[in-house]
């Protein structure tokens, strides 16, 4: 008799079960803890009907069934339910087996059968997951899996079936730490159709990776997130966490370390041997710091220190060939078409007393007029930036000659000109420091990085409001200081057991107190100053009083912050003007920042180019901000040839600190 009523029961409660919403239930019961409400289960198992079937009937066969519990908080599942559920998966599991065997595609390009346990595992070792929520979520995988037609997996796919199910039970934190890092296909075959070579292509694609591994695993949201909106750029996003910016190095520093290091000896260049053993001991030693930053290196005094040893030599073409052969090929890279080397120029007061110095000056312009020719050969080729000391120009009719050629060709956005003892331009984010100690000014320096505030966007959000402006500069102000923070530990961490990067420290650098990361200067600047002082106060800096005296007092607000920030914590931060990079000039970036078609992008001048001002109204206007800036103050201007050498004379007799003239 027995036998017959567990048949009965037997049979009712498969007749109970044959009705695919009432499994679905009591498997949406059996992945949540607490209780589910009506409304919340109703729509966990009919997603957008949640009127297509009379759910309160199905719900109550259950109940009458003993395979569900109701109270007060809601619906969970009974013992009974829990034990006949966990049957009902076996069979499933069963049947599927039978039928077909899921196959994964694995990150290691092999194959193997799906196995629930390892995303369990997965879970709990990348994620952090507790075991019980690992369990629940790998249960949710395996049953979706089992209902979807899939001959086999890919992990790509298998991920996204566990961050689908993380974001639905609100584990947001966890699915960003197990975000897959990646090139989505369209943008890797956008790529792979472009004219790059294989290195370009591969670097590319591994720049993707490393951009996003810092967005969304290395920098706290918070700060990520003041990147992506555009509030603060950062630069060369790719490296960001793996080098310093850029060195400044005195070409005597690296002439000093040849000496000690070979057999070289200065005083006795006989021979063409000898002169280019010099050479490339010289550029040998340079390109061992190549590894180790991602903007450029500065050359100070390369004339005097380096150039003017093979002013004597009488093969001086052939010289100047290999000197600039070298130079070009430490200054490209296969990722990017801009340079990373910059060479100083710098002048005595007395340099053309004599002769002798006099030729040496005509040496250089040779090397410059040689090196415009070899890039002029070839598109490829990528110039270095050029500063160069304008203190003596003009004094001669083949000095006025020279700079002629220089400026009429196109290399002239290449060059930077700057005032005798007030350049220190540390490399091509014109990142100068003359506020330095004067102990400090020719000591090798790293440059650990730049970080720009958006001004037009505080502008935007503070309503023309002056205390809501400056507050929210303060906070962005405090936010670059905890970039810094970050960038610091990071690369740092990543340096730290390289023998050969301890080596450059201690052979170049010295620091002073055993902490290069505390020594090296942090610049700190800034963008859209004249969108976002139009914005506050209506009209542009040069065309209101009221305008040039809000601006003023935007970049003493913000030197002010950065000094009070040094003083608590002795800290190395400088303040510095905007230059020429991809958050100014690239397009996807600006057009995220709302700024409208490529006519209105950002550019790195205090005073815009269409000021309706004059020429020496514009200068005496920047030389208000300049004096407000830490370094990297240059005066950019647009000038045909017609009267070139008229604006340059008036340019060297303003004494700017530095300008340029573009094509």
């Amino acid at each position: 008799m027995d036998s017959d009523k567990n048949i009965d029961v037997l049979e009712k409660q498969l007749k109970l079960l044959g009705q695919k919403i009432r499994i679905d239930i009591l498997k949406k019961l059996n992945v949540y803890r607490n209780p589910l409400s009506y409304s919340m289960l109703q729509k966990e198992v009919l997603g957008a009907n949640p009127n297509s079937v009379n759910f309160s009937f199905h719900l109550k066969a259950l109940k009458n069934g003993n395979l569900i519990s109701t109270s007060e908080s809601g619906y969970t599942l009974s013992t009974l339910g829990k034990q006949i559920l966990k049957n009902i998966v076996s069979m499933e599991q069963i049947l599927n087996d039978q039928n077909k065997q899921i196959m994964i595609r694995t990150s290691k390009y092999s194959k193997e059968p799906f196995n629930a346990n390892k995303i369990e595992d997965y879970l709990i070792r990348e994620g952090q997951l507790e075991k019980f929520l690992a369990i629940q979520i790998s249960k949710e995988v395996k049953e979706r899996l089992s209902k979807a037609n899939i001959g086999y997996l890919t992990t790509p796919l298998m991920r996204e079936y566990i961050n689908a199910i993380l974001l639905e039970n609100g584990l947001e934190e966890i699915r960003h730490k197990l975000t897959r890092l990646g090139t989505p296909p369209f943008e890797a075959f956008s790529f792979f159709d472009r004219n790059f070579n294989p290195e370009q292509f591969i670097s590319k694609l591994g720049s993707d990776v490393s951009e996003q591994f810092l967005l969304l695993n290395l920098l706290p949201k918070n700060l990520a997130d003041l990147y992506l909106s555009g509030e603060v750029a950062l630069l060369n996003l790719n490296y960001w966490s793996l080098r310093p910016l850029g060195f400044y190095l005195d070409s005597k520093s690296i002439v000093e370390y040849i000496t000690k290091q070979s057999s070289i000896n200065l005083n006795k260049l006989n021979n063409n041997v000898d002169f280019i053993n010099l050479i490339m001991n010289f550029f040998d030693i340079l390109t061992k710091f190549k590894p180790y930053f991602s903007e450029d290196i500065l050359l100070g005094n390369f004339n005097n220190s380096f150039l003017s040893y093979f002013n004597s030599n009488k093969n001086t073409s052939n010289i100047l060939n290999i000197i600039i052969s070298q130079i070009l090929k430490l200054s490209k890279r296969q990722y990017d078409e801009k340079p990373h080397l910059s060479l100083e120029f710098s002048f005595l007061d007395n340099i053309k007393k004599n002769n002798a110095e006099n030729s040496k000056t005509h040496f250089y312009n040779d090397f410059l007029k040689n090196l415009i020719y070899q890039i002029s050969l070839n598109n490829e080729l990528i110039c270095p930036l050029t500063l160069y000391d304008y203190s003596d120009f003009l004094s001669s009719k083949s000095e006025s000659d020279d700079l002629l050629k220089v400026l009429t060709s196109s290399y002239r956005n290449n060059v930077i000109f700057y005032k005798n003892n007030h350049s220190n331009l540390l490399n091509s984010t014109l990142t100068n420091v003359h506020k330095l100690n004067k102990s400090d000014e020719k000591r090798n320096k790293i440059v650990l990085d730049k970080i720009l505030i958006n001004l037009h966007m505080i502008a935007k959000k503070s309503n023309q409001k002056d205390d809501i402006f400056f507050d929210n500069l303060h906070e962005k102000l405090d936010s670059v200081f905890e970039f810094f923070v970050y960038k610091k530990k990071l690369v740092d961490r990543k340096l730290k057991s390289s023998n050969h990067w301890k080596k450059i420290i201690s052979e170049f650098f010295e620091p002073k107190n055993g902490d290069w990361t505390d020594e090296s200067l942090k610049s700190i600047s800034f963008f859209g100053l004249n969108e976002a002082v139009k914005t506050h106060c209506g009209i542009e800096i040069d065309r209101n009083v009221n305008s040039e005296v809000f601006a003023q007092k935007v970049l003493n607000f913000m030197i002010d912050i950065i000094d009070e920030n040094n003083q608590r914590e002795h800290g190395n931060y400088i303040f510095t003007q905007p230059h020429n990079d991809n958050y100014l000039f690239n397009k996807e970036y600006n057009i995220k920042l709302s700024l409208g078609d490529e006519t209105k992008l950002y550019n790195i001048d205090l005073i815009r180019d269409e000021s309706k001002l004059s020429f020496e109204r514009k200068i005496e206007l920047h030389k208000k901000f300049e004096k407000i800036l830490d370094g990297g103050s240059i005066f950019t201007c647009n000038l045909n040839n017609l009267h070139l050498l008229e604006y340059i004379e008036i340019l060297i007799n303003s004494k700017l600190n530095a300008f340029s003239i573009r094509a």
